[in-house]
């Protein structure tokens, strides 16, 4: 059994997103998301704890699938999974979110963007879901860190009623950024550059230069079009450049390497070998380092490669699930 959202799901996961809910707002989504916003139909929105989160829900009709969920890097949003998700789904149930400050999620403060805070936020999410069954946790780039985070904190709460079968990392950030990252934005994440005045004109910015689509080849990956126009637009939304900012500013990435032999999931991490952002030498020598258990594959290609090459990560994807 995949998902049931207030112990509604009692034969397959489609019935998280049916509206029988009142906590899941369909209509608000519907209003307040673009018109050509990838897989706008699959969104909702889901009140938990100060946070409106902005779900994205993809079912199953085969009631032993198992779930995975899509944890996003920092400036992304749900449209990163935009090509990967429809060769995942017949793998089993997938439910893809905005991190707390990006996309449409919203209600998070700048200090509440630390790894430890959004985790303890996706666990109350995950309560509040009723998330049940098997469960495989997928984060790219800095969503790495932020489910392994997650595991470290709340792996044993005996409150949950899943099991975690997998932690998976799509490029992981597990070494600082690289100098075109910290070029453009290193100088503004402070705590000037997270107040409202700030990132409006930053937004005012990215929407009449080519900030975006620089920051996007500097990944190594191509990235399509309509993806680059949707990118653009996010960045132009001053609440999602300061979550942005916040999540970047509030990593603690020694912390999360000295505790990751704790971690009792297995875990694998998949590492783009032409990847410029998270250099593939250094990131080997911090997996040998703090997570010793972890099984780590090599795929050619950039820093998002589930965008650039999402057969192949699917395949991956789907390799482990089954597997496990």
């Amino acid at each position: 059994m995949c998902i049931g959202i207030l112990s509604l799901m009692t034969v397959n996961c489609n019935r998280h997103f049916s509206g029988q809910s009142p906590r899941l707002d369909r209509a608000g989504a519907d209003k307040a998301l673009p018109r050509d916003w990838p897989h706008r139909e699959a969104s909702a929105f889901f009140t938990s704890g100060n946070l409106r989160w902005h779900l994205q829900h993809f079912g199953s009709t085969r009631p032993s699938d198992k779930t995975l969920i899509l944890l996003h890097g920092t400036g992304g949003a749900t449209i990163s999974w935009t090509d990967l998700i429809p060769k995942m789904t017949g793998s089993g149930c997938v439910l893809a979110l905005d991190l707390p400050g990006h996309g449409f999620t919203t209600g998070a403060s700048v200090d509440e963007l630390t790894l430890p805070t959004m985790a303890r936020q996706l666990h109350q999410l995950f309560l509040d879901l009723n998330l049940e069954g098997d469960v495989n946790l997928v984060g790219h780039s800095a969503g790495a860190p932020l489910a392994i985070e997650w595991a470290l904190q709340h792996q044993n709460d005996p409150k949950i009623r899943f099991k975690l079968r997998n932690l998976i990392g799509l490029n992981p950030s597990l070494v600082p950024p690289p100098q075109i990252y910290t070029t453009l934005l290193g100088p503004i994440v402070a705590p000037i550059a997270t107040s409202s005045p700030m990132t409006g004109m930053l937004a005012f910015i990215a929407s009449n230069t080519g900030m975006i689509d620089q920051l996007l080849d500097s990944t190594g990956s191509a990235v399509r079009p309509e993806q680059r126009k949707h990118y653009r637009y996010l960045f132009t939304q001053s609440n999602h450049i300061q979550g942005a900012m916040g999540f970047m500013a509030g990593a603690d990435l020694p912390s999360i390497l000295n505790r990751g032999p704790k971690i009792q999931t297995p875990i694998h991490f998949l590492i783009g070998a032409q990847d410029p952002w998270v250099k593939m030498a250094p990131l080997k020598e911090a997996i040998a380092k703090g997570f010793p258990q972890a099984k780590s594959t090599t795929l050619t290609g950039g820093h998002i490669l589930h965008e650039e090459q999402p057969e192949k990560v699917a395949s991956y994807l789907t390799d482990i699930v089954r597997t496990a």
